[in-house]
């Protein structure tokens, strides 16, 4: 448990160091995302086991208006999360695009996010590890969410996100993930 609470203040440390960077540089911080979710879910089991739960994940939009003039419909933002593993499998940091489109109306919305991945097996593997290859510690990550907005800018999301690595290492892996998170927009 020691470890996992290191891990999690290292991560929100990380990430609220970056935020006065991206604010001068994208002059807004529009969201902030945290939660809870579990691994391996395409390999079945019952997903409504809270024993499986094992990994803490912090997200950061970013509000950019010059990339919105690119979406006809529903919002383009730069994201930068880290998932952090309590359970002692690899933890990675993650940056993409987001593209969020509201509901008319009703008070839910969806989400596509794609963009690439760092685990940490490429930087804590033993040094003759295949996974310390550059091209295995480094992939892409693809996410689709649904949400429902909560009074005072908040917001409750369900997240599915599949993070294959192509081969990279010989053998093509792929880990397809499930979270619920909770966002709040500033």
């Amino acid at each position: 448990m020691r470890h996992l609470v290191h891990r999690l203040s290292l991560v929100v440390a990380l990430l609220l160091l970056a935020i006065p960077a991206a604010q001068a540089q994208f002059n807004l911080l529009p969201e902030i995302r945290g939660g809870v979710g579990m691994r391996g879910v395409d390999g079945g089991g019952n997903l409504l086991d809270p024993d499986r739960i094992g990994d803490a994940n912090v997200e950061l939009l970013f509000a950019v208006p010059d990339l919105n003039a690119w979406s006809v419909i529903g919002e383009l933002r730069p994201h930068l999360g880290a998932t952090v593993s309590f359970r002692g499998q690899d933890s990675y940091g993650y940056a993409g695009l987001s593209w969020t489109f509201q509901a008319p109306i009703l008070p839910v919305f969806v989400e596509a996010s794609a963009g690439g991945v760092v685990r940490s097996a490429m930087f804590s593997a033993p040094q003759n590890d295949p996974s310390r290859n550059f091209g295995c510690g480094v992939g892409l990550r693809v996410a689709a969410s649904a949400g429902i907005n909560l009074p005072l800018g908040a917001s409750l999301i369900g997240t599915v996100e599949h993070l294959p690595d192509f081969g990279t290492c010989g053998v093509a892996r792929a880990n397809t993930n499930v979270g619920v998170r909770l966002g709040f927009r500033f």
